[in-house]
């Protein structure tokens, strides 16, 4: 007698589809943001401790989303493969952790309340891929 054992495998979808939009999106709103805080009455302009002031350029915001979001989905594949499911738990922490040190530079530069405010939004933008990451992980 012979058994006919088919298996059943559900479809994987790919991954990088939802990642690669969420990093486009969150680049292109901190870019949006960044030429949209004259508007809001931020100037841009930050002047660290024991420095001279400087303003922020638009292509900043864009370069350091995409550079930042880009990073984190890399780390995310590495912890993943070589730490399973720990690696996702792992990231999700350290992404968390940073995105709320993040939070702090802002803070402690001489700027007006405006642009502190514009700062901490692109934090945030940045931070909305994390979501994205963790949902379509494998693990």
């Amino acid at each position: 007698m012979t058994r006919n054992l088919t298996e059943t495998r559900t479809p994987v979808r790919p991954t990088w589809k939802p990642r690669l939009t969420a990093v486009l999106v969150v680049t292109a709103v901190n870019t949006l943001l960044a030429l949209a805080a004259p508007l809001l009455g931020a100037d841009l302009v930050v002047a660290p401790r024991g420095q001279e002031p400087g303003a922020l350029a638009w292509p900043a915001f864009t370069l350091f989303t995409a550079v930042f979001a880009l990073l984190g989905w890399g780390v995310l594949a590495l912890a993943e493969r070589f730490l399973g499911r720990r690696g996702l738990l792992v990231w999700t922490v350290v992404a968390v952790l940073v995105t709320v040190a993040m939070f702090l530079p802002p803070l402690t530069v001489g700027a007006t309340v405006a642009t502190v405010v514009v700062l901490q939004l692109s934090h945030l933008v940045v931070a909305a891929v994390i979501p994205v990451y963790w949902r379509t992980s494998r693990t």
